[in-house]
């Protein structure tokens, strides 16, 4: 972050408008800083994968020595194989894929139906875009865009709080759930992901909580959404989608990402090719964009193309 800071803003915010064709200046700094060293990132993952063999000649062996992740599993939903594993067992901090299974849970209490008046208690947490105000109304709709597009954690403990009366309710009942999907290695201690002691998930648990979540079609469709208007203060906002392979990355679906320094980057997604889903989970990685698109090449590499009886013949 150091490299970014040294810059002058004025210089910051024109490399960052080559990447992303929005209006920055009005998001603040911390935004421009985000939004450039993923940029940064993305830029990296493309030249690192230049340098290295094409991933769809790669053998196993090789994709394992250029995972940076340190869990991983790869899943093909079509066939229901499991096509790359690493330390898939192993817990580590989720980040914000937490919020994956606070809106699963959201969902079921509520429909995603309903308004939510946002209390102080609310607002006590770092938040990762424009933060909620006291006293106004949200739907919970529009919290459920905001925690899964723009990963907002003050979102995710209005909801929680919305939900079940308390943060701490909401947490047991999270768990409950996890338990209830076969998540055995699986612990949540906040509805947000910032870091926590005794917070964790493993990639094979959390592609469960990935899978139950997107079988919801309103998650689903958020998790894939670009960008959402709405109103913050009486001010028309827009917000972006985190994941920076949306769009970009052919066949990319739904996904949810994260990243605190602690538990490094983090990330659930979901892509489509050839009639073949392919369901991928990364823990505790330097780099998703490069590991995400690394796995990606070698998984639909790995695959033959579905065809109906009337394509084949």
């Amino acid at each position: 972050m150091r490299a970014f800071i040294s810059f002058p803003f004025q210089s910051l915010v024109q490399r960052v408008k080559g990447a992303f064709p929005f209006p920055l200046l009005s998001l603040g700094l911390p935004a421009v800083l985000f939004f450039s060293l993923s940029a940064s990132l993305l830029a990296r993952s493309h030249r690192h994968l230049s340098h290295e063999s094409n991933p769809r000649n790669l053998s196993y062996e090789q994709v394992s020595a250029l995972v940076q992740a340190s869990g991983v599993l790869l899943y093909d939903a079509t066939t229901h194989k499991v096509l790359f594993a690493k330390n898939d067992d192993v817990p580590f901090a989720p980040a914000s894929t937490t919020k994956l299974m606070t809106a699963l849970l959201v969902y079921e209490k509520t429909g995603f139906k309903g308004d939510v008046r946002i209390k102080k208690e609310d607002t006590l947490v770092q938040p990762s875009h424009v933060p909620l105000i006291a006293g106004e109304v949200i739907s919970v709709n529009q919290l459920v865009e905001e925690l899964l597009i723009g990963s907002c954690n003050d979102a995710a403990l209005a909801l929680a709080r919305a939900c079940s009366g308390s943060v701490e309710k909401f947490v047991e009942e999270m768990n409950q759930k996890a338990q209830s999907l076969g998540c055995v290695n699986t612990h949540f201690v906040n509805p947000h992901g910032l870091f926590e002691p005794g917070q964790y998930t493993t990639a094979r648990d959390l592609m469960r909580i990935f899978q139950a979540a997107i079988k919801i079609p309103a998650i689903n469709q958020i998790c894939q959404t670009r960008k959402i208007h709405f109103q913050n203060g009486g001010i028309s906002r827009v917000m972006y989608n985190h994941n920076r392979l949306l769009g970009r990355y052919m066949g990319m679906g739904p996904a949810k990402t994260g990243w605190t320094r602690i538990s490094l980057h983090t990330y659930a997604a979901a892509c489509e090719r050839n009639g073949h889903t392919l369901y991928l989970t990364l823990l505790h990685s330097p780099d998703k964009w490069y590991d995400a698109r690394l796995l990606f090449d070698y998984g639909f590499a790995q695959l033959k193309p579905r065809y109906t009886a009337e394509e084949k013949f």
